[in-house]
């Protein structure tokens, strides 16, 4: 790789110094376009909202509303971004575990679907209504077996122990709340259970990503049938199903179109609902990558080669759960290469980039660590380096969407 859309890398390092991130606005605005065409040739109500928590640069979001995504957040901050950046309330799916009630109050005012999580949820959102003198439209989240071997499932109410049907039957006898969509998300992080007694969970943490498309046709089969009992026993249509995100690169969608798709179709003896989805991976992975230059050179005893590069895991916290996709900038192709141990910065024995088929390097060689989109940047820290700059491309030209991090942007200094 020498250059992101026609813009060679080596100008913009000089330009930008290094490391910093690129985004690709017409990869961004490709992936968005096959995403919701794979989904739409299939089934004819189809909206998708992009999952804020997985970047939420706002020249990135700008780009992605400008195609008429929706926009899903997990906190009333992410919320109030959304809208500062115009997205209307009820262009917004609101998730999470933790909403202020001022928070539920505006999102209900401004129209927004505000899917439960929680039996205390529930109560707040049934002292709103109360107050606002009507009932209210909401959304719940289910969890249910789909075969991952992980701690039980802590967001959403449970399918098989009769908590989700229960909750729907709470609402409907109140009459304070309509259960107008079911939600379910099939996460990308599981804790594993313990196999050791008292081991914490960061060792139990696993990445099941992709996922089986099996689980995703599980899951919607299950969603499909919880409707279907949720009509004949209480005459509630649903409005909305939202199979939530985790799914792969947009060129190997077809498989989870189809199992989402079809028990839907199948499940669903009325009109059928408009179906969310919320990906973010899928958007943002393969049109972000990072630009970063060789600062020094190690040969281990074992024979092992490493390198030492400007960018550590304080940028690049996936790091921690896969390798990252590693090319070199500045030698030939045709270049000798051999496995390369690619180290961070940082003071951490654990600032480690990944394992790479790289040719020999010295100090000043460039890097490009490739589809770092998904949560790098939302998650990074300032932690012994600033944050590096973000540059957009956007029609052969280029502007800096964020700039480099300098102390003053990160304390505030004063007579304290």
């Amino acid at each position: 790789m020498t250059n992101i859309d026609g813009i060679y890398i080596d100008k913009l390092v000089e330009l930008h110094g290094s490391p910093f991130f690129v985004v690709s606005a017409r990869t961004l605005r490709e992936n968005i376009k096959t995403f919701r065409e794979a989904f739409s040739k299939k089934y004819p109500k189809v909206k998708v909202a992009y999952s804020y928590k997985t970047n939420y640069i706002s020249g990135v979001l700008k780009i992605i509303h400008k195609e008429e995504i929706w926009a899903e957040v997990a906190s009333g901050f992410e919320y109030d971004l959304a809208r500062a950046l115009e997205v209307q309330g009820e262009s917004v799916v609101f998730n999470g575990p933790y909403k202020k009630r001022e928070e539920l109050e505006k999102a209900l005012k401004e129209g927004a679907l505000i899917n439960a999580d929680h039996l205390d949820e529930i109560k707040l959102l049934e002292e709103i209504a109360s107050e606002l003198g009507r009932t209210v439209d909401i959304g719940i989240r289910i969890n249910t077996d789909v075969g991952i071997h992980q701690l039980p499932d802590r967001f959403g109410f449970n399918l098989e122990s009769g908590d989700a049907i229960q909750i729907v039957r709470r609402c409907v006898e109140k009459k304070l709340l309509r259960i107008a969509a079911i939600h379910i998300h099939l996460t990308s992080y599981i804790i594993e259970p313990e196999s050791v007694e008292n081991t914490t969970p960061a060792k139990r943490i696993k990445l099941i990503w992709p996922k089986s498309s099996d689980m995703y046709r599980m899951a919607a089969n299950k969603v499909a049938r919880f409707a279907e009992e949720i009509r004949e026993k209480f005459g509630l249509n649903m409005k909305y199903v939202d199979v939530g995100g985790g799914f792969p690169n947009v060129d190997f969608l077809t498989p989870y179109v189809e199992a989402v798709v079809e028990p839907i179709v199948k499940g669903f003896k009325g009109d059928l609902p408009i179906l969310i989805l919320e990906p973010g991976r899928a958007i943002v992975s393969n049109a972000i990558h990072l630009i970063t230059t060789v600062v020094g050179v190690k040969e281990f005893p074992n024979g092992e080669r490493g390198v030492i590069v400007d960018a550590g895991v304080n940028i690049l916290p996936t790091s921690f759960w896969r390798w990252q996709e590693i090319e070199h900038l500045t030698k030939p192709e045709s270049s000798l290469k051999e496995e390369t141990i690619v180290y961070g910065p940082l003071c951490l024995q654990t600032d480690i980039i990944g394992k790479a088929m790289l040719p020999e390097l010295g100090a000043g060689d460039k890097l490009v660590i490739k589809n770092v989109g998904a949560y790098n940047i939302s998650q990074s820290s300032t932690f012994i380096f600033p944050r590096p700059a973000i540059v957009l491309i956007e029609d052969e030209q280029v502007r800096v969407l964020r700039r480099v991090e300098a102390v003053d942007d990160v304390f505030l200094f004063g007579n304290f």
